[in-house]
């Protein structure tokens, strides 16, 4: 697929499919994500593809903490993990970070090349923002010691939502 059409057609998906999702795409994925920029190339990512119990063990601790919080996303966001056939979740490597607003950045770009390979391999995403709330509970989970920074839900979508509605370029441009 050409890139202009894999920026054009990539979505949010929360509704998948349940047919597996190969992990040597998922790490070939990856493998593109990491050719992303990197302040002072520093390349501050982790990740840790996750499946099954594990991915539903992450879905019931978020679940857990969110969902006596009035209007919260959590609860919701949940379910969307359960739904989703794989998890990569993404860490920052606070040993070797030494601007944390920048590498924060780089893993976005890392996240987002990461993002536009799945829709090119014709598979479907899912930026999870809220696991970050769970951070040191992940960190207990899998006995690592990095910070958590969001996850990727990754799968053959069961849905095609409409592109959403973006600002006016008009707006965004000073």
């Amino acid at each position: 697929m050409e890139l202009q059409k894999v920026i054009d057609e990539r979505r949010s998906i929360r509704k998948f499919t349940e047919q597996e999702v190969d992990i040597s795409t998922i790490e070939e994925a990856l493998k593109d994500g990491v050719k992303a920029p990197s302040a002072h190339n520093r390349q501050p990512w982790k990740f840790k593809i996750v499946t099954s119990e594990e991915k539903n063990r992450i879905a019931d601790i978020l679940y857990d903490k969110t969902k006596d919080i009035k209007g919260h996303t959590g609860p919701h966001t949940s379910g969307i993990i359960k739904n989703v056939p794989a998890l990569i979740v993404i860490f920052i490597d606070n040993d070797i970070s030494e601007n944390r607003d920048m590498d924060i950045i780089s893993i976005g770009a890392c996240i987002e090349n990461t993002i536009l390979s799945l829709v090119d391999k014709g598979l479907g995403t899912i930026w999870i923002g809220n696991t970050n709330l769970i951070s040191e509970e992940i960190k207990e989970l899998f006995k690592l010691p990095y910070e958590t920074v969001s996850c990727l839900g990754v799968g053959y979508q069961d849905q095609f939502p409409h592109s959403r509605p973006r600002k006016p370029f008009e707006d965004v441009m000073l």
